[in-house]
């Protein structure tokens, strides 16, 4: 299993942690300062701005679909379980590579997966995740994706067949954050169609 470098853009927090194996070079200044940004334009929003971006889909002019045929992640192979008592979160949070339409892993380098990325999601439609189900963004599954920046990132060259960060203890969870959307890479394009998801079961003892 892979331990990757974690870049975890919060409320009112921003921490990178460099795990073994892993170079700094593979994660560059403007990316870490992009997640930063987005992260707290996420933490200063109004309730209202909050609302208009929650329920404002995200379009194919600004995140356009990888060409056909594209692959990510199976939906459901991304898990996290909290290990913080208290408010904020930390844990492991592991994700299984892409696949092709029957479930078979895939060669990233030869179907142009650069990137495994992981983002914070959003609520989608109406308050509360009863009605998120199958309203993902583009068509596809990657619910409440909503710019709120990427929590981590990984080449795709280096991936095993579980992929594993570890989210650091007393991580906050930006506000109406809920779930973990993982998703692939095509280049820069974020391939919005084909995401795994799992909720934010933040543990409070």
């Amino acid at each position: 299993m892979m331990k990757l470098a974690v870049i975890v853009a919060g409320a009112a927090l921003f921490s990178v942690a460099s795990l073994p194996f892993v170079s700094a070079d593979q994660f560059d200044h403007e990316a870490k300062a992009k997640a930063k940004a987005a992260s707290e334009q996420l933490a200063s929003m109004t309730p209202e701005q909050r609302k208009l971006l929650n329920t404002t889909p995200v379009t194919s002019a600004r995140y356009p679909s990888p060409p056909e045929p594209h692959f990510g992640s199976e939906k459901g192979s991304i898990t996290f379980v909290d290990t913080d008592p208290g408010p904020t979160i930390g844990g492991t949070l592991l994700m299984k590579p892409a696949v092709d339409d029957s479930g078979k892993r895939l060669n990233e380098a030869d179907a142009g997966i650069s990137m495994y990325m992981i983002h914070w999601g959003l609520e989608v439609g109406k308050p509360g995740v009863a009605d998120d189900a199958g309203a993902g963004d583009l068509g596809g599954d990657c619910m409440g994706f909503r710019d709120t920046g990427h929590v981590v990132m990984a080449p795709a060259d280096g991936a095993d067949e579980q992929m594993s960060w570890e989210i650091p203890q007393g991580t906050v969870v930006p506000t109406d954050a809920v779930y973990f959307v993982g998703h692939t890479l095509y280049g820069k394009i974020h391939n919005l169609g084909k995401c795994t998801q799992t909720p934010i079961n933040n543990l409070v003892d």
